[in-house]
């Protein structure tokens, strides 16, 4: 979305108002262990090449796996840096999988999967996964480290590019088909109007309301709000903290109205 819009559409003048960056998705020396399985697909292989060139340059004591998914081998980004990455260090070792190899292609192909996951990486227990690639990927990579038994807590991610259709996740209504209005009462502001298909952010940013955001993934929990009353459906991968979960928090990035409610900002 970003980077096609300011391709097609932005012009010299234009002003933009822009965040810092958040810095949540990264490897963490004291807390991630020492053996760590990047998951990239795409474009997503950016940020891993950061945490494996600090840790090749550190010399740090680790075991790197990286498993980078592309279409085809020329649509590999860094390819040939990772090959001498490889070449060079014995603590990390890369395997790319292509989904769509020219006949006669003699390298893995197919998608990371449970099977490619545990080839590569052997032994699950005591590593840390990392996932960075488009929803479609993620949501089909999450599948197959639960076959494999990696616990959530070891696992790392970061998203990109346009979400699914909501209607489509597991456990949607089937009674709702996303377009449906309901009323979300800002308890001490003002009553909003919100779809069932988007976001409750959406809704709330419309409506004029500032309300922190960053990742839009139900990680970094800094859109989060109370739900007094009401349902929402809350899509994969979102992250709550377990005492946000018992005092009925909901982080408004993830969340979907189903009925009208009543919420309280943070």
């Amino acid at each position: 979305f970003v980077s096609d819009f300011f391709l097609d559409k932005v012009k010299p003048g234009d002003r933009f108002e822009a965040n810092g960056p958040a810095g949540n998705f990264h490897y963490n020396r004291v807390f991630h262990g020492k053996k760590q399985v990047f998951l990239a697909g795409g474009s997503g292989i950016t940020p891993f090449m950061s945490m494996i060139s600090e840790v090749l340059n550190s010399a740090l004591d680790r075991q790197m796996h990286l498993i980078y998914g592309s279409r085809t081998p020329q649509a590999a980004i860094f390819h040939s840096v990772l090959e001498d990455f490889a070449a060079k260090h014995e603590n990390f070792t890369y395997t790319l999988v292509i989904s769509e190899p020219d006949p006669g292609f003699e390298g893995r192909t197919g998608f990371i999967d449970a099977q490619c996951i545990s080839d590569v990486a052997g032994d699950i227990s005591g590593q840390m996964f990392y996932i960075c690639g488009p929803e479609v990927m993620y949501d089909f990579c999450l599948a197959e480290l639960e076959k494999l038994k990696v616990p959530a807590r070891r696992i790392r991610r970061e998203m990109f590019g346009p979400r699914q259709e909501i209607r489509n996740e597991p456990g949607w209504p089937d009674t709702l088909k996303g377009d449906e209005t309901f009323t979300v009462n800002v308890r001490g502001r003002k009553e909003i109007t919100a779809i069932s298909g988007e976001p409750l952010v959406v809704a709330l940013e419309r409506a004029g309301f500032r309300v922190p955001v960053s990742c839009r993934c139900g990680e970094c929990s800094l859109c989060r709000v109370k739900l007094v009353s009401g349902k929402v459906f809350q899509a994969r991968g979102v992250l709550l903290r377990y005492a946000d979960e018992k005092y009925g928090y909901i982080h408004s990035c993830k969340s979907y109205p189903i009925s009208d409610m009543e919420i309280m900002l943070v």
